[in-house]
Parts: C-alpha cells; structure tokens; sequence
C-alpha cells in the first residue's frame, strides 16, 4: 500500500475497518429485509388449490380439476396456464379496501375475481413475458367481494426455480409499505446497479488506451458491461426480440461476468506486483503474479471463451423449435452456469487472498472491498441456486466495487504524487543550481560573442574601407601625382569614394531587420541625383515584414549593386523613369528590381566590363540570384535571395 505521513497506516486500517463493517451492516440489513419483506401483514397464500387451464377461459373448471400444492412450485415448462385459487373468509370480504399483494411470478400473473378479470401484467397467450423481479399490488373491487370469493392468480409455466412465489391477501394500505421494498428490491436497486456498470464500461474502454494497465481496464470494462447485460436481461419485461434471446443474452452475460473476473482479478494481482521466484504451475497459476505475455494470454482466452460459449448457448436454445425444448436446456444451462461461476469466484479468491497476504501493509480498502464483492457474488449465487430465493448480496457489492477502486487509485495516485512532489522538489533544486551554472556560462558566452562579433565587423568595415574607399582614393592619389587625371575625373572620384563611404555608414546604421527602412536610406541618397539629371524616380516598395537575417553586410551589398544600376541607368540609358521595388514573391523570397525605360545596352558589347561583373560577385557573396534583362525598352536588374 503507498501511504504517506498524512495517511498513517493505522488510520488507513481503521477507513478499511469502518468501510466493513459499513458493507456487512449493509448486507445484513439486507439480509433481513430480503427474509422479512415477505412477512406481510394479511394472509400468506402459500398453499393454494391449483389446476391447469387449456385455455384463458377456464370458468367452467371443475372443482375436482383443482387440487392444492404448495408455493414455489418449480415446474417446468408447458405454457398452459396454471389457475391458483384461493377463497376470501367473510372478514376479508368485509376489507374496506382490500388487494392482492404478488411477490413474483416469472413470466405474468393475471387476477380474476369469481372469473373476473381485475388486474394483470405481462401476456395472456403467446411468448410469457419477464416479469420475475416486479411485485405487483392490485386492488379487489369492492362489489364483487363476498364470503367465499374465489380469488384467482393464472400464470404461465417458465424457466426458473418459481415460477409464482406466495401471494398475500390484505388491506391495500397495509401492503404497500411491503410492495415498495419489494420494487426496491427486486427492481430499483438491480437496475441502479446495472446503470453503474454501463457507467465503470464506458470509463473502462474510455481510459484503457491512456494508461498503462489497459488489460486492467478491459477486463473491468468487461466485468461491468457483464453485469449491465444481465440486468437488461433481467429488467427488460417485454423486450422487442423473442424471450429465449432474453435467456441467451442474461447466459451470455453471466459467463462474460464469470470469466471478466478471473481476469480482472488475474491482472490487479499481477500488474501492481513484481514476478516472484517461480513455484509449481498449479501454485503459480492460482498465487503468483502472472507475466504480461501471460496476461495478454488470458485476454485473448477469455475472448474466445465469451465468444464461443455465446455461440453453444444460442444454439442450445435455438436449436430444437418444441415449445418445451428451450425451457428445459435453459434450466441446464443456468444450473451448469451457476457452477462455473462459483468455481471462476473461488479461483479469484483465492488470488486475492494471496496477493494480499503477501504484502500485510497493502491498501486494506480495496482488499476488504474485492473479497467482500467475491463473496457476495459466492452468496447470492449459492442462495439462487440452493435456496431457490433471490440473491441480494451483489447488488450491494456492486455499488462498493467501483467505490473500492475509486479509493484504491486514490491512494495510489497520492503517493506517486506525494513521491513526483518529492522528486519534483530536489529536480528544481538541481535544476536551480545547474541554470545558475547555465547562465554564468551562457553571459560569458555573450561577452565572448560580443567582442567576436565587434570584432568581426571592425574586420569587415576596414576590409570595405581598404578594398573600396582606400582603393579608389589610392588610385586618384597615384594618378594627381603623375598628372594624368584631369579635375573632373578627380571629383567624380572623390565623389564616388564619398558615395562608397555613406553607403558603408549608411549600412552600419541600419543594422539588422526592416530593409523597407534601409531601402528608405538608399532612397535619401539616390533621389537628388535623379533630380539633377531629371529623371524620374518611382518607388513600388511592400511591407515585406521582418527580415533578421539581413545584416549591415549584406545590406552593403544590396546598396553598392542598386547605386551601380542606378548610376548605368543615369549616365547611359537615356532613361527619363527609373523604379525601384520590393517584394516578397509566392515562394518566399525577397525580390528587389531597379528598372528603367531606356534604350537598353548590348549585353555582348557590356560583357567585358567591370560593372556587371561587380554586381554578380556582390550577388554572389550574399547568397543571391542576380537578373539582368535588357532591350530597346529598357532595363531590368533583380536581385532574389531567401530572408
């Protein structure tokens, strides 16, 4: 049992001490009312004169066909009715309101007074129906009572071990107090109990796939749906197929029940406990935890055997059509039944008490619930089956099964969670100290980052300065000492060693994310100069969204290949628009173009130049795809790469 210091081991016993002696209060008030109930106030008819009718009109009876016999009468199983009468004395004649109080009759019961008809339930011809667990209490008219009344109960023989129990004979009022612990007895709390076993199914099958123990569950949801498919059959007075289908189904479900609970008791004997050194097979299949390939085993096994034995029982009830036939291989079946489900509950017994008398500090809840259950099944069968009354221990049990496995995966479930709580604690712990760890580590990385990134960037803008600007300023120098540049050429130099320096600043500015806003920046510097040559300067630029990976390098880039289309396009196109436009294309991709309405150039005459070569090597460095599309209507420069 896992128990915590909330949850004193004695204090767990004495829960498991109140929770038995709660059931055997229980059972034994049951008990008693079960025995008592029928000890009604009025006349006990137990001794009626009895004959057989071949017909529902059976008034001219004679009296020599009549003779008395004692109630129950278990006969079986012509369908001819069978009149049982008793005669009214002049004081119960004289009843200001007087009834007839039926404790259960198996298929119908029909009252006549003098050959009256005056109350009924369940058919007068053709299939009986199931009306074994509802008493009925019906009211004699007051006009037709007299000294000597005959006062008849005409029902059909059936399969069962009575197929009328006594009759009383009394005040309506005093009668009914008896009539509704009948009704609860026999009827509301079976079906209360059979409502909680579709219930514990549909949790069952619901839950299976989500734990762990799922041959647990199934065998649960197995022994539940077991038990609800006995209480339709049982419940259903009238169903809409054949009454031997009533019998095959509360068979079927009577051997599901017997053999779901050797499973069911199999799994949660074994499933919760390690494998233990192995002994003889007989000891071990009754004692010992059973392995999961054994469990799996026994899945499939009492599967087939449900399925088969469903098989063999509507064909022994189907097989031969005599009216007689069924009746009898029903008695049979329930008799051979009864002995199987008595051997199945003394074998999971037997695993129970084990189990438990292995490990004294189990949970005591659920043990004292599972053998109370057992033996409770072990009574009510024994009573049906020997006593020929009916069972009112499982009914009980059934309603403290689901409480005991309620209570059961309760304490589990609390001390694995007070166990996680534990572990949680010392995992935050050591969690604690090893993000203290982390995140020294992780600032030092930074810092190392830091300083690598500063200085990769110094790297990069003085390899910029020097292979750009201080090239181009070299060159004029070298070319102002030698006298071979003229004061144009060395303005347009300068000029575009100082363009070349604002756009390395211009970069740097930028630093990583909008390129609306760095093409923004280029705008700034490009639209006075297509003003100056009068060229008109268009802009088509989308909100392209975040794009992290663009960088002052990059953004470089993009900046020195648009100013050297834009500069070709100002010096040479004879271009009066110039566009330049951003988007993001269906794949993806960032697509930036400069475009003109020029004359165009021959690419083969440009391809030895330096220009376009320039901007594809830039392309190339950024990791993207440079277009250059040409003809007498102007040019176009794209530029694709992935942001």
């Amino acid at each position: 049992m896992l128990t915590s210091p909330s949850t004193p081991w004695r204090h767990t016993w004495l829960l498991a001490a109140i929770i038995v002696a709660l059931q055997l209060a229980l059972s034994a008030g049951l008990l008693w009312v079960n025995f008592l109930v029928e000890d009604i106030p009025g006349r006990r008819v137990d001794a009626p004169l009895h004959a057989v009718a071949q017909s529902a009109n059976y008034s001219n009876l004679p009296d020599s066909a009549f003779e008395t016999v004692n109630l129950p009468r278990g006969v079986c199983c012509d369908r001819t009715l069978l009149i049982y009468r008793t005669t009214l004395s002049a004081e119960e004649a004289e009843m200001h309101d007087a009834a007839v109080l039926i404790v259960g009759a198996q298929d119908n019961a029909h009252i006549y007074v003098d050959g009256h008809l005056v109350g009924e339930f369940g058919r007068a011809e053709g299939q009986p129906a199931n009306m074994a667990r509802r008493p009925q209490l019906i009211r004699l008219p007051a006009a037709l009572l007299h000294e000597g009344t005959r006062v008849d109960v005409a029902v059909q023989r059936a399969v069962g071990f009575g197929h009328l129990r006594p009759f009383h004979v009394g005040e309506y009022s005093a009668l009914f107090n008896s009539y509704v612990a009948l009704r609860f007895l026999r009827s509301d709390m079976p079906f209360a109990t059979g409502v909680i076993g579709v219930f514990v199914a549909i949790f069952g099958l619901c839950a299976a796939p989500l734990f762990g123990a799922r041959g647990l569950l199934f065998a649960l949801a197995g022994l539940a749906a077991s038990w609800a498919g006995q209480q339709v059959a049982l419940q259903l007075t009238a169903p809409p197929w054949d009454t031997l289908i009533s019998y095959g189904v509360y068979f079927t479900a009577f051997l599901s029940a017997s053999v779901c609970a050797v499973w069911f008791f199999v799994e949660w004997t074994s499933v919760f406990e390690q494998r233990r050194p192995p002994r003889r097979p007989l000891f071990a299949l009754a004692l010992d935890p059973w392995s999961a390939l054994a469990r799996k085993r026994l899945a499939i096994g009492a599967v087939s055997i449900i399925a088969v034995g469903a098989a063999f029982i509507f064909w022994l009830l189907l097989r031969d059509p005599s009216p007689t036939h069924p009746m009898v291989v029903a008695q049979d079946i329930d008799r051979s039944l009864g002995w199987i489900g008595l051997l199945a509950l003394a074998f999971s017994l037997v695993r129970v008490l084990a189990y438990y008398l292995r490990g004294s500090a189990r949970d005591p809840i659920e043990g004292s619930a599972f053998v109370f259950v057992i033996v409770a099944a072990v009574a009510d069968i024994a009573m049906v089956r020997f006593w020929y009354t009916y069972g009112v221990f499982l009914d009980l049990a059934v309603t403290f099964f689901p409480l005991a496995l309620l209570l059961s995966l309760a304490v589990r479930a609390r001390g694995v969670f007070e166990a996680a709580t534990a572990n949680s604690e010392k995992l935050n712990r050591l969690v604690d100290e090893r993000e203290q760890v982390i995140r020294t580590a992780m600032d030092e990385i930074r810092r190392n980052e830091h300083a690598a990134m500063l200085l990769e960037e110094r790297s990069r803008i003085m390899r910029d300065m020097h292979d750009g600007i201080g090239g181009q300023l070299l060159g004029l120098i070298l070319q102002a000492r030698s006298h071979k540049v003229s004061n144009d050429a060395l303005i347009g130099g300068l000029e575009r060693s100082l363009d070349d320096l604002r756009l390395v600043v211009d970069s740097l500015e930028q630093g990583e994310g909008s390129l609306t806003s760095a093409l923004g920046a280029f705008r700034a510097r490009i639209e006075p100069r297509c003003e100056a040559a009068g060229v008109e300067l268009s802009w088509e630029i989308e909100d392209v969204g975040a794009t992290p990976n663009v960088g002052p390098d990059k953004t470089l880039q993009i900046y020195r290949i648009l100013l050297e289309a834009c500069t070709n396009a100002l010096r040479h196109s004879g271009a009066r628009r110039v566009t330049v436009s951003l988007r993001r294309d269906d794949a993806g991709h960032i697509e930036i173009a400069l475009r003109d309405d020029g004359r165009g150039f021959d690419s083969k005459l440009t391809s030895t130049g330096r220009g376009l070569a320039n901007m594809r090597a830039r392309a190339v460095r950024i990791d993207a795809t440079l277009d250059v599309t040409t003809s007498h209507h102007g040019t176009s420069i794209v530029i694709t790469f992935s942001a």
